[in-house]
């Protein structure tokens, strides 16, 4: 049985303030377990970090209260991670704490000097992840029932020299999501016709394979409670629409620590 950690209050309390107590790399780490993740997880996010090294980081939170250590229960099975099963299930509402999370990481949220770009700096990782396919290309999933939207995200991440995949359709949102192995990071519009899209974000930081992966949001509604109600059910970063390509790229960049 593998053991599991998850953030404690203080834990995010750490992550809600700006810089924090907790240096780059524990914060980082501190980042990536969120509310639930396991060691090798986590080494496959890290790579490039010795897994004694890793070890040693995840006692030191534990330590010093910023993580809880918690017995997992034993893996799934297949059947049970299809994301058919997931796109039924209720979504869990945030807890008032993770609202209040939301709201104040608000106030730590970096913007670019290009409008509507905003990336939520605690996923900035200090170390370049590794991508989950292996070689030196990332990919990413993009997630739009606009197909010249989507066009413009793709011409844009392949410029960048990007892999991409694509989905706008339930059924094609759903054949990505189950696919083998999984995007390194999903860039996702919230206004999808047969998808809620922030319940698919909830539904998808509740599946293992999605529980830690960079999830950045788009959206035409520049309003606040979007923007919080993003953070709050996990949201990586938030881009409101307009924008211009490049920033597309800026924040892939930035969740993958490149």
């Amino acid at each position: 049985m593998t053991d599991s950690f998850s953030q404690t209050m203080k834990g995010k309390a750490e992550m809600a303030v700006k810089p924090g107590k907790l240096g780059t790399g524990l914060r980082t780490l501190l980042g990536l377990v969120g509310d639930g993740a396991v060691l090798p997880d986590l080494k496959a996010r890290l790579p490039q970090v010795p897994e004694a090294k890793l070890t040693a980081a995840l006692d030191a939170l534990v330590k010093d209260g910023f993580l809880q250590r918690v017995a997992a229960p034993p893996g799934p099975a297949d059947n049970d991670l299809d994301f058919t099963r997931f796109m039924s299930r209720p979504v869990k509402e945030p807890t008032l704490q993770q609202k209040r999370l939301a709201e104040a990481t608000i106030a730590g949220i970096r913007a670019s000097a290009k409008a509507g770009f905003h990336v939520k700096i605690i996923n900035r990782p200090a170390q370049r992840l590794a991508p989950a396919a292996g070689g030196d290309k990332h990919t990413v999933l993009i997630i739009d029932a606009d197909d010249n939207h989507a066009l413009v995200v793709t011409r844009a991440l392949l410029l960048a020299k990007f892999d991409t995949r694509t989905a706008g359709k339930r059924e094609e949102i759903i054949a990505e999501l189950n696919r083998k192995p999984p995007p390194d990071v999903v860039i996702m519009d919230v206004a999808l016709p047969d998808v809620g899209g922030i319940d698919l974000l909830g539904r998808m930081r509740q599946h293992p394979s999605y529980k830690t992966l960079p999830i950045v949001v788009m959206s035409n509604t520049k309003g606040r409670d979007e923007v919080v109600a993003a953070l709050a059910h996990g949201a990586s970063g938030y881009i409101s629409k307009p924008f211009k390509p490049d920033v597309i790229v800026e924040g892939v960049r930035a969740v993958l620590g490149l």
